[in-house]
C-alpha cells in the first residue's frame, strides 16, 4: 500500500512525485503519451512489462516509455518500506520548453529497450536537490521547474550508458508494440498471474486468453504451467541452484506450489528427479 505521496504539478499536471509504500506491493499502471523516470530510493522493484522485466535496486534509476506495466516493490536489507521518486517526461512539455533548441534525442526512430541507469553520482546528487522541493513545494515556481526538467536531460545524457540513453531518450515518447507471443516469452518465467499478463499485453482478460489459445493452441494456464516445469527440470540437471531457488526462477511464487505441481507432471519429486536424473 501507498503509505505517503507528494506531487509537484507543472501546468496541471503531475512532473514530480515522491511516494513510499509498504512492502510487499504489487501496482499496475499505465504509461501513455509520457514517459517517466524513476528513481529508487529506499527498497527494490521489479518491473515488468511486455518486453520483461527489469530489476531496479536502492540508487538506481530506469526510464519507462509508453506501456501497460506491474510492478512489484519489496524491501531491502535496509528498510522494510520502499521510497521512489518520479519524474513524468510529456513531449509536449519537453518540445515547448526546449523550444527552437528541441534536442536531438526527440528526433531519432529506433524503439529501445528500456535501460536501467546504475551509479551515477549526478543522478544521486540531482534526486537529493529535489527533496526540498518536496518538504515546500510553493518554493519552486514554473522557472525553476523547467531548469530541474532540463538538468535532468542533460544529467542523463551524460550518465554511464549515455549512449542508450540518447537512444532511449529519442523514442520514449513512442507506443511499445511488441508481438504477442514475444511479450509472453518475455514473460513466462516471472512471477506474474495470467491477469497480470492479460494487462501487461494491454488486452482484457477474455480477450487475452481467446489469442492465447488461438497462437498456443493450449490454456494460459496449462501452457505457462507446462513451460514453468520443463524449465525447472532443466535447471535441476544443469544447474547447481537450490530447489527453492530454481521454483523462483521458473515463476512460482512458493516452494510448496512448486513441488506438488512438478511431482504431478513428472511423478518424483524435484529433489528425487535430480537425483535420479544424475545417477542416470
Amino acid at each position: 500500500m501507498i503509505i505517503d505521496s507528494k506531487i509537484i504539478n507543472f501546468r496541471g499536471k503531475p512532473l514530480f512525485q515522491k511516494a513510499k509504500f509498504k512492502t510487499p506491493m504489487d501496482m499496475e499502471g499505465a504509461i501513455q503519451d509520457f514517459a517517466c523516470f524513476f528513481y529508487m530510493v529506499k527498497g527494490n522493484m521489479l518491473s515488468y512489462d511486455s518486453r520483461g522485466v527489469n530489476k531496479i535496486g536502492e540508487k538506481e534509476a530506469i526510464i519507462k516509455n509508453c506501456n501497460n506495466y506491474v510492478q512489484r516493490y519489496t524491501p531491502s536489507t535496509n528498510s522494510e518500506e520502499c521510497e521512489a521518486i518520479a519524474v513524468y517526461l510529456y513531449p509536449e512539455v519537453l518540445k515547448d520548453i526546449y523550444k527552437n533548441e528541441i534536442p536531438s534525442f526527440l528526433n531519432h526512430n529506433d524503439i529501445p529497450q528500456p535501460k536501467k541507469l546504475i551509479d551515477n553520482k549526478l543522478i544521486e546528487n540531482y534526486i537529493k536537490s529535489l527533496v526540498i522541493y518536496f518538504e515546500d513545494p510553493q518554493i519552486i515556481d514554473e522557472e525553476l521547474q523547467i531548469l530541474k526538467l532540463k538538468e535532468l536531460m542533460m544529467i542523463l545524457l551524460k550518465s554511464q550508458n549515455h549512449e542508450n540513453i540518447r537512444k532511449l531518450l529519442s523514442e520514449i515518447f513512442t507506443p511499445v508494440n511488441i508481438g504477442f507471443k514475444k511479450a509472453i516469452d518475455q514473460n513466462i518465467f516471472n512471477q506474474l498471474s495470467i491477469e497480470q499478463l492479460a494487462f501487461i499485453c494491454n488486452m482484457s482478460l477474455s480477450s487475452f486468453k481467446r489469442e492465447f489459445k488461438r497462437i498456443f493452441e493450449d490454456t494460459p494456464a496449462r501452457y505457462i504451467k507446462n513451460r514453468r516445469l520443463e524449465h525447472a527440470a532443466s535447471l535441476l540437471l544443469c544447474s547447481d541452484l537450490s530447489i527453492t531457488e530454481i521454483g523462483y526462477e521458473s515463476g512460482f511464487q512458493d516452494p510448496t506450489t512448486f513441488s506438488a505441481s512438478f511431482n504431478e507432471k513428472f511423478k518424483l519429486s524435484p529433489k528425487n528427479y535430480r537425483l535420479n536424473q544424475t545417477s542416470n
